[in-house]
């Protein structure tokens, strides 16, 4: 009797498990299910292109709503560059040609008297000629050398008419007040500004100076660019002595921006 027993338990147990396996077996068929009939369509042509097409309608459902959830970017508009005035490209020339004419007349004799330098000017380095007296000098870093017999050697002789360079003009222009301007039927302009004398000292010499007086500066400009401008120098060299009746400068400029180079031979 016992062994019967012990042998309905054993089969009763393995059904037990044969049911448990068969369930398992169910859940993974049903598991599987979607994939074996995804399977079983692809395999057909017709349905395949079906499934095709409705993945392509899935990608691009995702694609729009990744679009439309994007921020949306500004357009970069141009920066246009700011033109600049004639005061500015002034200030920042430093190859060009140039002719000064020195005005001037002793207070005791009133005899007006000139002097008149014509050369080029290339960055640091300058070469102009002396009219009245047919010399020859060169300009570099701020040393002054004149040709003497075919040689350079330095000179202690002193022109006022190269120490007004574009930029330090600049400068007094931006402390003037400006007076009048004049327009002309060829397209030039000519503009007319005053600065203190001291403010121009402060500028020109960078010291302080209690001198009293007006300079006054006469621009002469066409096609936005400056071609002459003229010094009226009176107040600043009879500020400790009176010396002369007229004192002025009129420096104009051609050639802007072609000179190639200047070489101190």
């Amino acid at each position: 009797m016992k062994k019967k027993k012990i042998k309905v338990e054993e089969q009763t147990k393995t059904e037990e498990e044969r049911y448990q396996e068969q369930l398992q077996k169910m859940e993974e068929e049903e598991k599987f299910s979607f994939w074996r009939m995804l399977k079983e369509a692809w395999s057909n042509k017709r349905y395949r292109a079906m499934i095709i097409l409705v993945f392509w309608f899935i990608f691009l459902f995702v694609i729009a709503g990744g679009l439309r959830q994007a921020p949306k970017q500004t357009p970069l508009k141009e920066v246009e560059q700011e033109k600049k005035s004639s005061l500015e490209i002034y200030r920042d020339m430093d190859n060009y040609e140039f002719t000064t004419n020195l005005t001037f007349a002793d207070i005791t004799t009133n005899q007006l008297q000139t002097r008149e330098l014509v050369g080029r000017r290339y960055n640091y380095q300058e070469e102009f000629e002396d009219k009245l007296n047919k010399t020859s000098y060169f300009i570099d870093n701020g040393i002054v050398y004149q040709r003497s017999e075919g040689r350079l050697e330095t000179s202690q002789e002193e022109f006022i008419e190269m120490t007004l360079k574009p930029d330090m003009t600049y400068r007094m222009l931006e402390d003037a007040t400006l007076e009048a301007t004049t327009n002309y039927k060829d397209g030039s302009i000519l503009k007319t500004y005053t600065i203190n004398l001291k403010k121009f000292i402060a500028i020109y010499h960078n010291s302080h100076s209690n001198a009293k007086g007006k300079i006054t500066i006469t621009t002469k400009e066409k096609d936005n660019q400056i071609t002459e401008v003229t010094y009226d120098l009176l107040s600043f060299m009879n500020q400790q002595q009176v010396q002369y009746s007229a004192y002025g400068i009129t420096i104009t400029y051609k050639n802007i921006g072609k000179v190639d180079s200047i070489h101190l031979q």
